[in-house]
């Protein structure tokens, strides 16, 4: 048992008063010789034995009475499993308020349902809780009770993605530290690719999956070529499931260009003729389902002319995808863009040398040329190649020389710099022939040529995707992030963090030329709202409480509870001084009539 005002236990000391009384009231019956004294001194001997019952039993009541008081004063608490009282307690409410919960479930956001329950949760806590709240953003706050509902009511979905499983592991350390009986609520729509395992040492509590509907989303939108000149396609990736194909469209500042049909796990190619010189911001759009927020895509496209190229000492391969380029109006015959093994004036690609003896003198001109990276050693092995900035997927890298120094990568061999752009030149760690590499042989070798000769033709062009908030670091010479309230300088690093509304956003070099665009899109995996089950949901969030109604998870949150008895005692007090008075008054009326 606790008590609420302790103090008030002082006032137990009020219970010996009766006893005293009593004790200071017996008396014996004087002797006298008066006739009538004696007969009251045989009245009195007759019902002493009935007096001494009656005066101890109004001494039991009296002073049970005086405790009675005392300890409802105190506001004793006991523990119980029913009432409103529960013991002071640490939550740590997970609140889902990422992309997938602005999901419509019979008319409803489904996370305007989450909410509720964690008002309700509010509503139960009182100041001797700690209230701890991890959304989306996963950091987590520290709220009390008066300040959680006017929290709660600023809240709406946002274009993020929650981990739930890191989210559950952050609030069972908070709660360790508290050193108070714990639980972590977990209101979520608990998407099953969400659902990271989880390990805690605390209770988890978590409402019951509820069947989300079918639904698809803009996945992907892979702008090609790079540069356009004077046209080009964007292939759109749809995600999401059950759901049927719906109308794509493609706009292009602001104007609806190209129209297609696709579904979950399809894809479309939209094209468009011609577009003007310059970067452009472009949209593509799904036809509306229950989830609007993953319906559209952004991307950025650059409008120009073709660069003109020309190769010396490339190989043949080279001189013969140049050759179709030209043919095909993605390229023209020229000087522009020099491929060659030595840097050349201008924009230029340099190779590595056939001839290892020459790669010494390779090194010297590219120094000449104020260019910062050289050769490195040969190796041989096999290495896969990546970009995120060019066309390339499962190449593979058997011959390359390390690129040692400064420079934007453009592509990676094995997880080491493979292409790095220094300025308008960049500098190719293989030749692009067999036995070198095998990129020459797949089909991706030609565009890969174009958007790379384009690249280095049209000067420094670059785009980089990110989610929302996420920290990303801008490649080349940009400046100031253009963003619309204002434009954000860069750091010398180029890091910063992307905008948190998803959008097109281009970046300034100190000049004031477009040098680049950062697309930030939400993560495609909020698209799929497959629900994880209630076996899955109790394995990965270490053993969860899976229940049904939110009465049962506030409930649950706050489980060890107790019941305050001060009403109880006060009635008992109550009854006591009514069966008191009726005694008390009985035997007094009793007593005058046999007097």
């Amino acid at each position: 048992m606790e008590f609420l005002q302790p103090l008030a236990l002082f006032g137990l000391a009020g219970a010996a008063v009766p006893a005293l009384l009593h004790l200071f009231q017996r008396r014996q019956p004087p002797t006298l010789p008066f006739p009538a004294v004696r007969y009251l001194m045989d009245a009195e001997r007759r019902d002493s034995r009935r007096l001494r019952l009656r005066n101890l039993l109004l001494l039991v009541l009296r002073t049970v009475l005086i405790a009675a008081l005392a300890l409802a004063a105190s506001r004793p608490v006991v523990p119980a499993s029913f009432g409103a009282v529960h013991a002071p307690s640490a939550v740590a409410v997970v609140l889902d308020n990422s992309v997938s919960s602005g999901v419509m479930v019979d008319g409803r956001a489904r996370f305007e349902a989450l909410r509720e329950v964690a008002r309700a949760i509010g509503r139960r806590a009182t100041p001797s809780d700690r209230l701890w709240r991890i959304l989306a953003d996963g950091i987590p706050e520290r709220l009390t009770s008066a300040e959680w509902e006017p929290a709660l009511d600023a809240l709406a979905p946002v274009p993020a993605r929650l981990d739930v499983g890191l989210a559950v592991r952050t609030a069972g350390a908070l709660l360790r530290a508290e050193g108070l009986p714990a639980a972590v609520v977990v209101l979520s729509d608990l998407q099953e690719s969400a659902l990271t395992p989880a390990s805690v040492d605390v209770p988890v509590v978590t409402l019951a999956p509820v069947r989300l509907p079918p639904n698809r989303g803009v996945a992907a939108a892979q702008v090609t070529p790079e540069t356009w000149s004077p046209g080009g396609t964007i292939v759109v990736e749809v995600g999401g499931r059950d759901a049927p194909p719906a109308e794509v469209d493609l706009a292009v500042g602001g104007v609806t260009l190209a129209r297609g049909l696709a579904g979950p796990g399809g894809s479309v190619v939209l094209g468009v003729d011609r577009i003007a010189p310059g970067w452009h911001a472009a949209t593509v759009a799904l036809a509306p389902d229950e989830l609007r927020a993953d319906d559209g895509f952004h991307a950025a496209v650059r409008g120009g002319v073709p660069a003109a190229a020309s190769a010396v000492g490339a190989g043949e391969f080279v001189d013969a995808a140049l050759a179709t380029l030209v043919a095909a109006g993605r390229l023209r015959a020229g000087r522009g863009v020099v491929l060659g093994d030595r840097p050349d004036r201008g924009a230029t690609i340099v190779l590595p040398p056939a001839d290892p003896a020459l790669v010494p003198a390779a090194n010297q001109a590219l120094a000449a040329r104020g260019i910062r990276v050289r050769f490195g050693l040969p190796r041989s092995g096999e290495w896969a190649a990546a970009s995120d900035l060019l066309p390339i997927e499962a190449v593979t890298v058997w011959r390359r020389h390390p690129l040692e120094g400064e420079g934007v990568t453009l592509a990676t061999a094995g997880g080491e710099p493979w292409l790095v752009l220094a300025g308008d030149a960049v500098i190719v760690g293989s030749r692009l022939e067999d036995p070198w590499t095998d990129l020459p042989l797949r089909p991706a070798f030609i565009p890969f040529l174009d958007a790379l000769v384009n690249r280095v033709g049209a000067g420094e062009s670059w785009q980089v995707r990110a989610a929302p908030g996420e920290a990303v670091r801008l490649p080349g010479s940009g400046a100031r992030l253009l963003l619309p309230g204002g434009a954000v300088p860069l750091g010398a690093d180029g890091r910063i963090e992307a905008p948190r509304e998803p959008g097109t956003y281009f970046v300034a070099s100190p000049a004031g030329d477009t040098v680049g665009a950062l697309l930030v899109n939400v993560d495609p995996r909020e698209s799929d709202l497959a629900v994880a089950s209630r076996a899955l949901v109790r394995d990965r969030l270490s053993g969860a409480t899976v229940v049904e109604d939110a009465a049962a998870l506030v409930r649950a949150a706050f489980a060890v509870r107790r019941a305050e008895i001060t009403t109880a005692l006060l009635s008992l007090a109550l009854i006591l001084a009514v069966v008191e008075l009726i005694l008390a008054t009985v035997g007094g009326l009793s007593r005058r009539r046999e007097a």
